[in-house]
C-alpha cells in the first residue's frame, strides 16, 4: 500500500477526477481531506466513501480565498496530526475566443486555477516540510499550447508550469516533493460544468469526438507520481504527441489549430 497512513488532501475532490483519486488513494492506504465549494455535493461524496470504509473526513472552502485555505490545512491537522501531500486538483474550464469572453470569466479562472493552487499550498507548506510530503499540481494538455477558443483556461494551466519549476528549487533543501501532471482529455463526469463566453454555468461539452482517459487511469498515474516523486508527466498519447509537436515540430501545429477554429466557426 503505497500512500500508507499518508494524510492527503485534495481540493475539489467531490466530483471527477478528484473523487476519483480521493478513492483510489484510500485504497493504497492514505487517510484523505476532502474539499469542495459546493457543501451538499461533498457532504454526499463524503457519506458515500465513509459508508464503504474509508478514512475521511471532508471540509467545505473555496480554494481561491486565502482564509479558507488555511481552515482546510487546519481542518486536516486537527483530524490527522499531519500532512503528507496536497493535490491541487480544484478548477475550472470555459469556452470563447477573448474577443467574446465576459472579462469576469478571465478573473474567475485565474482566482480558481492559480489562485486556487498557490494558496493551499502556501498554508500547506510548513506542514509539508515536517514530512517531506508532496505538492501535486493538476495541468492540463491545454497548458502545453495555447488552445483558441480556450485562451482564459490555456493561460491558467500554463501559469501553474512556472510556479511548478519555481517551487521546485524554492523547496529542494526542504525536500518537498513537486509534481505537476499534465492531464489529457478524461472522461466527463456528469455534474462537470464550465463556463460560457457569457459567464454562465453550463454543463461540459461531451468529448465524443475523441477517445478519453478514464477517471481511474488518471488517478493511478498521480499516485504512481507521488509513489516515485516525479515532476512532471504528460498523459494521455494525445498529450504526449502535442508536448513533442510543440517543442519540435510548432509551425505544423498552428495550421493545425488554425484551420480547426475556424471550421468549427463555419459550422455554429
Amino acid at each position: 500500500m503505497r500512500l500508507k497512513n499518508k494524510v492527503i488532501i485534495i481540493t475539489g475532490s467531490s466530483i471527477g477526477i478528484g473523487r476519483t483519486m480521493a478513492y483510489e488513494m484510500c485504497k493504497q492506504g492514505a487517510k484523505v481531506v476532502l474539499n469542495a465549494r459546493n457543501a451538499e455535493r461533498l457532504d454526499r461524496t463524503y457519506q458515500e466513501m465513509k459508508k464503504v470504509g474509508n478514512e475521511v473526513t471532508a471540509i467545505a472552502g473555496d480554494v481561491s480565498k486565502m482564509a479558507d485555505c488555511q481552515k482546510i490545512i487546519d481542518h486536516a491537522i486537527e483530524i490527522f496530526g499531519q500532512l503528507d501531500g496536497i493535490v491541487n486538483n480544484a478548477g475550472i474550464s470555459m469556452e470563447g475566443s477573448v474577443e467574446d469572453l465576459d472579462s469576469e470569466v478571465f478573473r474567475k479562472l485565474m482566482e480558481v486555477n492559480i489562485l486556487g493552487s498557490i494558496y493551499p499550498t502556501k498554508a500547506a507548506l510548513p506542514y509539508l516540510k515536517k514530512t517531506q510530503g508532496s505538492v501535486i499540481f493538476i495541468g492540463s494538455a491545454a497548458g502545453i499550447r495555447g488552445i483558441p477558443n480556450h485562451a482564459a483556461y490555456s493561460t491558467s494551466k500554463m501559469a501553474l508550469t512556472a510556479l511548478a519549476e519555481s517551487l521546485k528549487i524554492e523547496l529542494k533543501e526542504s525536500k518537498v516533493h513537486v509534481g505537476l501532471a499534465y492531464v489529457g482529455f478524461t472522461e466527463n463526469d456528469p455534474e462537470k460544468t464550465i463556463y460560457d463566453k457569457d459567464g454562465k454555468i453550463i454543463p461540459q461539452p461531451s468529448r465524443d469526438f475523441i477517445k478519453a482517459e478514464s477517471p481511474e487511469k488518471v488517478a493511478k498515474r498521480i499516485i504512481n507520481m507521488i509513489h516515485k516523486r516525479k515532476f512532471k508527466e504528460v498523459f494521455t498519447t494525445l498529450g504526449k504527441l502535442n508536448a513533442f509537436m510543440n517543442r519540435f515540430f510548432p509551425f505544423v501545429v498552428e495550421p493545425i489549430l488554425s484551420r480547426n477554429y475556424y471550421k468549427n466557426k463555419k459550422e455554429e
